[in-house]
């Protein structure tokens, strides 16, 4: 048989003319070549070509520097003389909030898949015609998301209560009471999320195709080449660079009470605590990929040709998939929290021969919690994909307040 080489010559140049007249999608493709005299050399050529490019880029660059100060600590009462010497601090507090969010892509793209039934006739043409259809579907889709985020959030929190000082007095007593001194930091970083969907129910395979090569005279040469093609190219990849430098402080110690002459010395201090909550979620890929575009169905037939023809039907199928989905992820934390009472003074007094100094601390508390999540793939082939919030894919990436945070949800 030599009609092979034929057809896939005249596919090429009817690739090349169809190109050179921009491609047209069609829905349904009938083409028949019959009743042609003998000798004749009849040769069709169509290609339904659908390409679908598709690029989405996200670069996110942020950065907070904040300094939190709450102070009602650093009192003096000195040099006093008679009465009672009193400090008396209210309480403070240093609450610092950062939520970043960036970098979303989603797509929702259909095969493009040529669904229309292709039939082909080739029938009644005469003795020594030579006859050729070549029919090629090509669908394309070149799907790339991309995102790279930078976050730097540095952050120092203080809050004091402390560091009074109430000394040299003489009369009375002596009292440094601090209130409590808390300090709340909290940083959310949420970055690069890449959801793609490619077809569905709406890209069916093609269905109803037909190859008829019948009734044609002796000696003649009939081929069809049919070729239903799809590729899709999926590029999911994200990038993260997380840097948290977090500084923490709460005190209320530090206090001095020194050289008191009459009365009780006492110091009392308030609770110091500090809690930090730090949490990282980054790099998320999700992507639904459903492009069958293969014949459902394909009736071949070859019957009733003359003596000596040489007749041929060749039907290719093929879809192919070629998924990327890269992440990088740097989280870097570092967390320096101090929480303080202590490092209070109390000596050189002279009181009361019924009262002893006393100093009395509150508690101090310290809490830091880091929570990392980052780099998830997740490539279904048929199955649908839900938006994040409802996926359990073994690590907690709920990107739902992500999505809120963007107007998405």
């Amino acid at each position: 048989m030599t009609f092979k080489k034929r057809i896939i010559t005249a596919i090429a140049t009817g690739a090349v003319l169809v190109n050179a007249m921009a491609p047209l999608a069609l829905a349904d493709t009938s083409l028949t070549v019959s009743g042609n005299g003998a000798f004749s050399n009849n040769a069709v050529n169509v290609t339904n070509e659908s390409n679908t490019v598709v690029n989405q880029t996200n670069n996110a660059n942020i950065t907070n520097n904040i300094k939190s100060d709450a102070s009602t600590g650093g009192n003096s009462s000195n040099y006093n003389t008679g009465g009672n010497s009193t400090v008396n601090t209210g309480a403070a507090s240093s609450n610092v909030n950062v939520t970043n969010a960036a970098n979303l892509n989603e797509a929702n793209v259909s095969c493009g898949c040529d669904n229309g039934a292709t039939s082909v006739n080739v029938t009644g043409n005469g003795a020594y015609s030579d006859n050729g259809v070549g029919v090629t579907n090509a669908n394309e889709v070149f799907l790339n998301q991309n995102n790279n985020a930078n976050f730097n959030n540095n952050v120092t929190a203080n809050s004091s209560t402390g560091k009074n000082d109430s000394s040299f007095n003489t009369g009375g007593s002596t009292v440094v009471n601090t209130g409590a001194a808390s300090t709340n930091v909290g940083v959310n970083n949420t970055a690069n999320a890449n959801i793609a969907t490619v077809g569905g129910p709406s890209d069916p395979s093609a269905g109803g195709s037909s190859v008829i090569i019948s009734g044609n005279g002796a000696f003649s040469d009939n081929g069809v080449a049919l070729a239903n093609v799809s590729a899709v190219v999926l590029d999911q990849s994200n990038n993260a660079d997380i840097n948290n430098n977090i500084k923490a402080n709460a005190k209320t110690g530090d206090n001095e009470s020194q050289f008191n002459t009459g009365g009780n010395d006492v110091i009392n201090t308030g609770d110091a605590t500090n809690n930090v909550s730090v949490n990282n979620l980054a790099n998320f890929n999700a992507a639904d990929v459903n492009c069958d575009c293969t014949f459902a169905g394909l009736t071949a037939k070859v019957a009733g040709n003359g003596a000596e023809s040489d007749n041929g039907i060749e039907a290719d199928s093929a879809s192919s998939l070629f998924p990327d989905q890269v992440n990088d992820a740097a989280l870097w934390n570092s967390v320096d929290p101090n929480a303080k009472t202590g490092d209070n003074t109390l000596g050189f007094s002279t009181g009361s021969v019924y009262g002893d100094p006393a100093v009395v601390t509150g508690d101090s508390s310290s809490t830091t919690n880091a929570n990392n999540a980052g780099n998830v793939n997740v490539l279904d082939n048929g199955n649908s994909v839900s938006l994040p919030g409802n996926w359990n894919v073994g690590v907690n990436f709920d990107l739902s307040g992500f999505l809120s945070f963007l107007g998405l949800a």
